[in-house]
């Protein structure tokens, strides 16, 4: 049996944790740390910026060795360093924090990190690269809704990404304008784009991420055999239905089976998709689940707020969001007005919460 390979982003957030004590000089723990990155580094998935990022910060713990100047601080150094190298290492820095908040859903940090890292990207020389910045900072943007700084920044990214023919790359940054024009209701505008990038799209994982965006789509417009349809051909690609994205599709069906009444095979989904948020450990998507069987199965609205109360703790405001708008319209087409506004006033708070870039931010 193939060994699992590590994920790039831990192997990134550790050489972050390494070159933080190099900046700080703190010896020993920068060896240590050194130690582990570079026993990662033999079971990590496919990196080169990771490689190369690990080969720059190994440059800096050899000067470190020949210097060892333990009284530098990190804003010291930050402040005396001047080659394009060094802006270059700064800037991966920022960057690979970042990218480690996104993947953790820390979606708020992830941005003050890519605005840090936004500061030195003209010390990026490679277009690619630069492409691949703009658009994890139209994906994170995306995440807080900030939808008019998300579009523009994966406009630009989709740009250069097929000006360079990296065709795989552009469609990504397409689907996911395409979803934010479904976030926005503008469907037409939306199922457009999405059909476009579908038409185009030759690569398995990304058909399956635009297959599920369409049934959350027509879900979103309450069109939920369409939904289904997208949801059942997402995962019927194996590589779709073997991944973390497999997983909330398998809830999302469920969810449109529940909204059908088509409740035995709602329950046989959620059950699949309870063990793959366990096998993945995704907090998001246990909630997710355990407000499907709060609200459809077990009848229980104290379970359901039970998943609302983890999203909130987890500031995971944009599916805590969603999910009380729909616990709105449920409470509302009951005539049940203090559960509505009980609702409304989560719903409210999440919304506020999800625009909040952050204290230090411009």
């Amino acid at each position: 049996m193939q060994e699992e390979k590590i994920p790039s982003s831990k192997v990134g957030a550790k050489i972050v944790e390494w070159y933080s004590c190099i900046l700080s000089s703190s010896y020993e723990d920068a060896t240590i740390l050194k130690h582990e990155v570079t026993q990662m580094l033999k079971k990590m998935e496919d990196d080169d910026k990771i490689l190369a990022y690990y080969s720059l910060v190994n440059y800096r713990h050899e000067n470190m060795l020949d210097g060892n100047n333990k009284s530098v601080s990190l804003e010291d150094t930050f402040q005396y360093v001047e080659t394009q190298m060094d802006h270059y290492l700064k800037y991966l820095y920022y960057f690979v924090s970042g990218q480690d908040e996104f993947n953790n859903h820390k979606y708020r940090t992830a941005v003050k990190m890519f605005r840090k890292a936004e500061r030195l990207l003209e010390y990026v020389q490679d277009d690619a690269e630069e492409a691949e910045f703009l658009g994890y900072m139209g994906y994170a943007y995306y995440r807080i809704n900030q939808y008019l700084l998300s579009l523009s920044y994966l406009e630009q990214a989709e740009t250069v990404f097929r000006r360079l023919n990296l065709t795989k790359k552009a469609i990504n940054n397409k689907q996911v304008m395409g979803a934010i024009y479904v976030e926005l209701r503008q469907y037409d505008k939306g199922d457009q784009i999405l059909i476009e990038a579908l038409n185009e799209s030759t690569y398995a994982t990304t058909t399956g991420i635009i297959l599920r965006a369409l049934g959350l789509s027509q879900f979103s417009q309450n069109n939920y055999p369409s939904a289904l349809h997208y949801f059942k051909r997402a995962l019927e690609i194996e590589e779709h239905a073997n991944s973390i994205y497999g997983m909330n599709t398998l809830a999302e069906m469920a969810h449109a089976q529940f909204k059908l009444g088509d409740k035995s095979n709602a329950l046989i989904h959620l059950e699949k998709a309870k063990a793959s948020a366990h096998f993945y450990n995704d907090l998001e998507c246990k909630a997710r689940c355990k407000y499907l069987e709060g609200l459809y199965h077990a009848s229980k609205i104290t379970v359901v707020d039970e998943a609302l109360d983890e999203l909130l703790n987890a500031e995971l405001y944009f599916e805590l969001c969603e999910l009380a708008e729909e616990l709105i319209d449920i409470f509302e087409k009951k005539g049940d007005d203090n559960s509505v506004i009980k609702y409304f006033k989560i719903a409210y708070k999440a919304k506020l919460n999800q625009n909040m870039i952050g204290d230090d931010q411009e």
